[in-house]
């Protein structure tokens, strides 16, 4: 980075409130590394016994992040408390996993590259999460037979089903390998499973409605490196973020995994459009 773009970041740093940013991020970071690194420990006992005791301390963790970060959540309608249940956002940015987080209790399926790092296996350690292999296709009968068990324990585990990021402006054809997870779930007697879609709108930055030119400064695609792109979302001021949450959809028994992820498409594009419809107010 040359000294003249140095320059014009940290006067763009300064006119955006830069020391005031920068203090809320260290609390915001002091407080997540305290939760990480005190309730770590205690909620990967008690996920080894099999207790739900500590399950609230992940939201907290994002929601901390959520305040460093000056993301501002809104959600409308209610996500279903139904068990076994798959949750199916949308995906945009890194970000979507500090907002999904947030919201309650979660599991997400991640890339196992995520946890091959110390902070990331602490993070992970406390979320929960189900690893796969990209580009490995004979390992994925194994995760979702972990997806399935996971849901029976009685976790909400997440899928991006788009499978990668782009630039908020479209959603993606989902892909339908992991939808095999609920229908295992049923494979059990006395079982039932749903799935839980969302769509996540990154609404508002700096107080101003975000449009298609800027979506950017909030989507992370492509060649994008994750350091410059935060930096990027920092210099641009606070942004709300408005969560849309479907109807539960019932999975039937003997539904072919490509058919829950067609109905559950259909769900999230009907929700995008409701974003659409509904004016991003202040």
């Amino acid at each position: 980075m040359s000294l003249a773009t140095l320059t014009r970041s940290a006067a763009a740093f300064s006119r955006n409130g830069g020391p005031i940013v920068l203090a809320r991020m260290i609390v915001a970071l002091l407080g997540a590394a305290a939760i990480v690194l005190i309730g770590g420990p205690i909620r990967r006992f008690a996920q080894w016994r099999g207790w739900r005791f500590g399950e609230n301390l992940p939201p907290l963790l994002h929601r901390l992040l959520c305040i460093g970060l000056g993301v501002r959540l809104r959600v409308h309608g209610q996500a279903s408390d139904l068990r076994p249940q798959l949750v199916v956002p949308n995906h945009v940015s890194w970000l979507d996993i500090v907002v999904i987080g947030a919201l309650r209790p979660t599991e997400f399926l991640a890339k196992k590259e995520i946890g091959a790092n110390f902070f990331g296996r602490l993070v992970v350690g406390l979320q929960g999460a189900v690893y796969v292999e990209r580009g490995r296709r004979r390992k994925i009968p194994q995760v979702n037979a972990e997806m399935a068990r996971r849901m029976r324990a009685g976790a909400a585990v997440v899928l991006f089903a788009e499978a990668t990021t782009n630039d908020g402006n479209r959603l993606l054809r989902f892909k339908s390998s992991h939808f095999e997870a609920p229908r295992l779930v049923l494979e059990e007697p006395l079982h039932s499973a749903v799935v839980q879609p969302i769509f996540i709108a990154y609404s508002r930055r700096g107080g101003l409605p975000l449009g298609r030119a800027e979506r950017p400064f909030v989507a992370w695609y492509g060649d994008m490196t994750f350091f410059s792109h935060l930096w990027r979302f920092l210099l641009a001021g606070s942004v709300d973020c408005d969560v849309y949450c479907g109807p539960p959809l019932y999975v039937h028994r003997g539904e072919h995994r490509k058919a829950i992820a067609r109905r559950a498409e259909r769900a999230v594009r009907a929700l995008a459009e409701q974003a659409r419809l509904t004016p991003a107010s202040g």
